[in-house]
Order: C-alpha cells, then sequence, then structure tokens
C-alpha cells in the first residue's frame, strides 16, 4: 500500500521504489510501491503515482479538461452519484490545479502529488486519524535543504524551503482543516435515494379511425366553431301549464268604490298615526323651553330687586 511504502521512506532510510498500479473490486485504480535497493540514496517521490507523461499532459490542460483526465486515471466513474468518489476527484484536480499555478515543473507536480495522494489514502483506506497523519507529513517533508548534511532526503528535495513552506500551507488548510470531514465521509455510508420520473406518452390511434385532415387545411377554434362546426339543436320550447291545484284569483280594483271623503279620511288618519307622537314631542319641547326662560326672567327680577 501507498501508505505502508510512504511510512518506510520517511524513517530515515534513502530508499528508490518503483510505482505498479492495479485495480481493485470495484474497478478503481490502486496504486503500490515497491521498494528496490535501500542503499540508493536517489530515491525520489516525484512519478510514483503520476507517470511523466501524465503529468506533462495535465499542467496543459484546463481545469475541466484536467478534471476529466484525472477522472480516467483513477477510474472514478461514478462521481456524479458517488460522494466519496465527487470528493477523491475534487480534492485531486484542487491539488494539481494548484501546483499549475505555482509553476512547478513536472517533477515537483508529480512529487506534489504523491505526497497529497498518500495523505489522502491514509484518510480514506487507512482511516488513519490526525496526528498519525500529520506526523507522515511532517516526515516526508524531512530534508528539503537540510542545515545539516546528516540529514537525508525522503526523496522531495527538488523542492526549496519557500515551495515546501507553500506545500504545507496548501495541505493544511485543503486537507487537515476539513479532516474530520473527510474522516467522517470515508467512515459511513451514504444513503441511496430511487428518484422516479413519470412519463406520459401519447401512442398512436387505431388503425380503424380515420386520418386527420392535413395540417395545411387546419383552421382556428373560433373560426370552425362559428362557420364549420354543425350548431347544436334548439331545444324545443318548454310549455306551462296553470297548476289545478291553486284557484284563481280575480282582479279586483279596489280604488274604484273610494270617494273624495273617503280618501281625506284615510288621509288624516294615517297623518295623525304617523305624526301625532311628533307633535306632542315638539309641543312637550316648547313647554320646556318656555319654563326654562321663565325661571331665567325670575331669576333677573330677584337680582334687581
Amino acid at each position: 500500500m501507498a501508505a505502508k511504502s510512504q511510512s518506510k521512506s520517511s524513517s530515515g532510510k534513502s530508499t528508490r521504489s518503483n510505482a505498479s498500479t492495479g485495480k481493485d473490486v470495484k474497478g478503481k485504480k490502486k496504486v503500490t510501491v515497491e521498494e528496490d535497493d535501500p542503499d540508493d540514496e536517489t530515491a525520489v517521490l516525484a512519478f510514483k503515482v503520476l507517470s511523466e507523461e501524465q503529468t506533462k499532459k495535465l499542467l496543459t490542460l484546463e481545469v475541466e479538461d484536467m478534471q476529466k483526465e484525472l477522472c480516467e486515471i483513477f477510474k472514478l466513474k461514478n462521481y456524479s452519484t458517488d460522494l466519496q468518489e465527487a470528493s477523491t476527484l475534487d480534492y485531486y484536480t484542487g491539488a494539481v490545479w494548484w501546483g499549475k499555478e505555482q509553476g512547478l515543473n513536472p517533477q515537483q507536480l508529480s512529487g506534489l502529488f504523491t505526497v497529497v495522494y498518500n495523505l489522502f489514502e491514509n484518510v480514506k483506506e487507512q482511516h488513519m486519524n490526525k496526528v498519525d497523519n500529520l506526523k507522515e507529513f511532517k516526515a516526508v517533508m524531512m530534508g528539503i535543504e537540510p542545515e545539516y548534511p546528516d540529514v537525508k532526503s525522503a526523496g522531495l528535495d527538488f523542492f526549496s524551503v519557500a515551495q515546501a513552506k507553500a506545500i504545507a500551507q496548501y495541505i493544511n488548510t485543503s486537507l487537515f482543516q476539513h479532516y474530520n470531514l473527510y474522516q467522517f465521509m470515508f467512515t459511513h455510508t451514504q444513503a441511496e435515494e430511487i428518484i422516479g420520473t413519470d412519463l406520459s406518452i401519447e401512442v398512436a390511434k387505431p388503425s380503424t379511425l380515420p386520418f386527420p385532415p392535413p395540417l395545411h387545411e387546419g383552421v382556428q377554434d373560433d373560426m370552425y366553431a362559428s362557420f364549420i362546426a354543425t350548431p347544436p339543436p334548439t331545444p324545443p320550447p318548454v310549455e306551462e301549464t296553470p297548476k289545478e291545484d291553486e284557484p284563481t284569483v280575480p282582479d279586483i280594483d279596489a280604488f274604484n268604490d273610494l270617494t273624495v271623503d273617503d280618501v281625506r279620511e284615510v288621509i288624516e288618519s294615517v297623518a295623525k298615526e304617523m305624526l301625532g307622537g311628533l307633535q306632542n314631542d315638539l309641543a312637550a319641547k316648547l313647554r320646556e323651553k318656555e319654563n326654562n326662560i321663565i325661571q331665567r326672567i325670575n331669576k333677573i327680577h330677584k337680582v334687581s330687586e
């Protein structure tokens, strides 16, 4: 496994390894590192995961094409529905694009991707905790422009100190700050949702029915209804017959037998009935005002005496 070979290469021994690729049960690409001569001091981490041809090709691509190329390299075919594959492809694409923006050459970009790949695999496959993975990262970054000659390189001696600081900051912000989120995602099964779609399909009519007229003979609905369509039949008139149970009442003019005196009497009685109460109210109010005026006059006489 990549994680095991990484831990051995960072233990202080300068080793050279060859990369071999294979496929697991799911068809995904897995990278294993085979150990060679432990006394070879020219071991580097470049071109372990990505070959030189793949790295040079990735440097010439834009981000969309770069994502498609990484998807083909690592056999991430279900990234559109699988959250784990989608996050893996996103992290790999972000790392390669960041290296391209930093102006890294193919060797440096491949070495950066080897480090990123191994650290990410430690979370994804080994479920390594954050502290142990930080130790792995610290070990692999040793030996970059060392102050002491006895400090051996872990395989990244083609980086400068400034580039190593930038890589450490990038990996810290992209991986270790979100480490718990990655751990949770790779240790829990994604819930599956079945989405259905109802399709309404209009089938052809039976052959026994007559063919419709050609489209060039079509007219608007209002014109068809006004001039072409057969109007609906007029309903027959309904005859109303008088009911036998109800007696017929003859028309009688009651005012023919009234005289002038009768009309005057009716009007006076109605006027008295309607205006009698109003007349009494007015008389009572007048008496009340009259009493008030008399009381004021008496008060004035008393004051004058």
